[in-house]
């Protein structure tokens, strides 16, 4: 019986320690995208270059490829999609050179980012 209670004790802190590491890297993983967002938004309203922010947008989209990559092992995949299909959405504007188009997909995409890290938060609204 003793033995058990341990296996069980340990088991709850390993999962527990990974809840915290998955967490963690999920919340630096979006913060930096959505900074990222954030301030290529800031230079679409401020009229920069049109190459430049093609330029940044590649850099988002390349940022964004890589954190996907470590986020699909733990999240569910049309979640990350949709962050995906905002950023190409954004870069089509830009490339047609429309970029005050893309402030609506913009604000989509924060918006979804901000929602996935809402739905993953480890809070009590989410465990029951």
């Amino acid at each position: 019986m003793k033995k058990e209670a341990i296996i069980t004790i340990l088991i709850i802190v390993l999962i527990l320690i990974f809840e915290w590491i998955t967490q963690t890297y999920t919340h630096k993983a979006f913060a930096e995208v959505e900074e990222n967002l954030q301030q290529l938004k800031e230079e679409i309203l401020s009229d920069a270059d049109n190459s430049e922010l093609i330029g940044k947008t590649e850099e988002i989209s390349k940022l964004w490829e890589s954190k996907q990559e470590r986020l699909s092992f733990y999240l569910e995949h049309n979640e990350l999609e949709k962050v995906n299909t905002q950023i190409v959405l954004i870069k089509g504007y830009l490339e047609s050179d429309t970029p005050q188009d893309a402030i609506p997909d913009l604000e989509e995409g924060l918006y979804i980012i901000e929602h996935i890290k809402e739905k993953e938060a480890f809070n009590l609204k989410n465990i029951l």
